[in-house]
């Protein structure tokens, strides 16, 4: 019962965000505009707050101009304000179909700068951004991607581990080498040496598509121009050499285990070659020999097998 009412809730508030009915605040994004609601989204994000106080323009009545964010990530997390959750999927939203543009990772302008420690690549990103547009194929990663970046510059760690997670699952799935090449950069640009949320899913990737990629001329490329990704491959590089050590460490354990078991066996089997080639009765009760054996190892497997007469259980080996 509670989930409907909460399904209720969001909907209408996400009608709100749809609609624009009721709205006092705008918020500009590129050629896109959102109107929005003071009372849900300055108490959920304190940057925007920050933005909507005095000393700034939208604090003053003016929008809020966040024109160097992706539009779509934007939204994604206007969305996620509204109802609680946001969809990673690609819309009609989009103005160039099946493309979006990497953000950098300073963005709302109206604030002050919180980000000053990025890796050379997010430095070259940035400048790429601002002298040319730069584009990717739009892909429910890349949509994470930018939600993620976007949270953590707003200040809205819910979020960002939301999308952190949507962006594992995608994660999950089969990639190709174009796939990895494409989205890799991307993340090291958007997102901080110390975060290793997306760099550390990005990296156990690498790590399972290893060979395929230290094959790949452009993926050599893109790792000579950032020193972090390259350490991190080269660190899932060490990753997948330590687990094939192990994995070999532990087929030798096996194989070793497995001999012992042979050469058990094979002991055993003289044992009841001996005892049949004596008799074919039993010593103590002259009776037809039928045995029944059981082990006798007080811990473990490899103990002696204990051989007794079915008659008048007497011992027989």
């Amino acid at each position: 019962m509670a989930d409907i009412h909460q399904q209720e809730l969001a909907t209408r508030t996400a009608s709100l965000l749809n609609s624009g009915e009721y709205s006092d605040l705008i918020i500009t994004c590129g050629n896109r505009e959102f109107k929005v609601h003071r009372n849900i989204v300055l108490p959920a994000c304190k940057v925007l707050a920050t933005a909507c106080s005095g000393e700034y323009k939208a604090g003053t009545g003016g929008p809020i101009d966040l024109s160097e964010d992706d539009p779509n990530a934007v939204e994604r997390m206007l969305r996620y304000l509204y109802t609680g959750n946001y969809d990673d999927t690609d819309h009609e939203a989009n103005e160039e179909a099946g493309k979006t543009r990497i953000p950098p990772p300073t963005s709302v302008q109206v604030v002050p700068d919180q980000r000053s420690e990025t890796s050379s690549i997010a430095s070259d990103a940035l400048e790429k951004v601002a002298t040319a547009p730069v584009h990717v194929k739009v892909s429910t990663l890349t949509n994470n991607v930018l939600v993620y970046s976007l949270a953590d510059f707003h200040d809205l760690p819910l979020l960002k581990n939301l999308a952190q997670t949507k962006f594992e699952v995608r994660a999950a799935d089969e990639w190709s080498v174009e796939d990895i090449i494409t989205v890799l950069p991307i993340v090291y640009a958007t997102t901080l040496d110390s975060d290793r949320g997306l760099r550390r899913i990005m990296q156990n990737v690498c790590l399972r598509s290893m060979d395929h990629l230290m094959c790949h001329k452009g993926f050599r490329s893109k790792l000579k121009g950032d020193a972090s990704m390259c350490f991190d491959v080269l660190d899932a590089v060490q990753m997948r050499s330590e687990e094939r050590d192990f994995d070999n460490d532990r087929l030798k354990g096996v194989d070793a285990k497995f001999k012992r078991v042979i050469e058990w066996t094979k002991a055993q089997e003289r044992v009841f070659k001996s005892l049949l080639e004596q008799s074919t009765a039993c010593a103590n009760c002259s009776r037809s020999l039928e045995v029944s054996v059981s082990n006798g190892a007080t811990t473990g497997w490899q103990g002696p097998l204990i051989v007794k007469c079915r008659h008048c259980r007497a011992k027989l080996a």
